[in-house]
């Protein structure tokens, strides 16, 4: 008999739960469904947490759900959560870690799969180190690709996102051209500029601006503003007034909210960052923009567009399909080998794992990536641009 299948019932039946933390990315679905029927296959009962943390601590008892492969062998290639997401910390308060612990324990879980990207992975590492007791594995999930890993492989669903994004830039770019405007579109990526700099350069947008650019410290929106339209202007003396300017979001975190009335009124999260969706940068940026086209008898409409809630919940691509796939096998295999505290990855043809505890910073944060500035990465992506 499976050493798994002998430990499975030894242990009473302990389950497996699935948990998905933070905002959606495409391939959440297929890890649910590659966890549950590897699990199963081992002996194992599974669990789903559903709304992320925020369910199993509000105490909900259809916050718990069993899975089986009869449910979700045809999920795999679908977007969105089955099980919702939401974005909490069960270790705020006391009770709520309480809670958390407690609906763990009453539905037998004893080995949790969290699917979640850079804070999500803090949680992972909070729980494994302060809750030895349960088994705990990350599977990184961000379409910021942020995330650490092996040769600078990328994270679930980022592939997708810039499938998507890219098809809507792409005509963007044709409707400028056609209609002879200026799109200025905002991309997700809040620390970190790959998914707005993919973008730009398969699309061929017009002009890509990343955090990274701005990591010296705070600047004034008119920095911001003086850069695109520079661009503008040297379009114009060719004759095209029109193009596709991407601006990653996390561009508004390196604007001073001082020198900015938008910003510096703009809500907060709990964490004290800026909430994108309570505020547009066109609004931050778009005035002064204007005012410097009509002063230079630039002629050209100005249209503000976000591209992030389009690319979170499409269904995955091949790549994510496959990848996927990977990490919830991984998952379920790392935790029958006893492993907890540490974040499934796939290099190419092999699985492997990163330790949590060697990925914390002395700041408390998961260690992450940035774009390198560097890097013929950037260097390939700015040739192409106008600036």
């Amino acid at each position: 008999m499976d050493s798994s299948v002998s430990e499975n019932n030894s242990s009473k039946q302990k389950s497996f739960g699935i948990v998905v933390s933070g905002g959606p990315a495409p391939g959440i679905n297929c890890v649910i469904s590659s966890v549950v029927i590897e699990a199963e296959n081992s002996g194992y009962t599974v669990k789903g947490l559903r709304h992320g943390f925020k369910g199993i601590v509000s105490g909900d008892p259809e916050s718990i759900i069993p899975l089986t492969t009869d449910m979700v062998t045809m999920i795999y290639n679908t977007g969105g959560s089955i099980l919702g997401t939401s974005r909490h910390n069960p270790f705020t308060k006391p009770e709520s870690k309480d809670a958390f612990i407690r609906g763990l324990k009453e539905n037998n879980i004893d080995k949790l799969v969290v699917i979640g990207g850079e804070g999500s992975a803090y949680l992972s590492y909070t729980m494994s180190k302060d809750f030895p007791e349960f088994k705990v594995v990350h599977v990184p999930k961000t379409i910021d690709n942020d995330l650490i890993l092996p040769n600078q492989y990328p994270s679930f669903g980022f592939e997708t996102a810039r499938y998507v994004g890219t098809e809507i830039i792409d005509t963007l770019m044709v409707d400028a051209k056609t209609t002879r405007r200026w799109f200025v579109v905002t991309s997700m990526g809040r620390k970190a500029g790959f998914l707005a700099l993919g973008l730009g350069l398969a699309s061929g947008a017009t002009l890509t601006l990343i955090p990274e650019e701005f990591s010296q410290g705070k600047v004034s929106p008119q920095v911001i503003v003086d850069k695109i339209f520079s661009t503008m202007k040297k379009r114009a003396e060719m004759g095209k007034e029109y193009g596709v300017a991407i601006v990653a979001e996390g561009v508004i975190d390196c604007i001073d909210p001082e020198l900015s009335p938008i910003l510096k009124s703009c809500p907060r999260d709990p964490l004290g960052r800026i909430e994108y969706s309570q505020v547009e940068l066109g609004e931050v940026i778009l005035p002064s923009l204007r005012t410097q086209c009509k002063e230079a008898n630039i002629d050209c409409k100005i249209i503000t567009k976000n591209i992030g809630y389009e690319l979170r919940c499409h269904r995955p691509v091949s790549f994510d399909i496959e990848y996927t796939k990977f990490l919830g096998y991984g998952a379920v295999k790392h935790i029958r080998d006893g492993h907890s505290g540490i974040m499934v990855t796939r290099d190419f043809d092999k699985l492997g794992f990163e330790r949590l505890d060697h990925m914390v910073q002395e700041d408390g944060n998961i260690k992450s990536r940035r774009v390198n500035l560097e890097s013929d990465l950037y260097r390939v992506a700015r040739s192409f641009m106008f600036r």
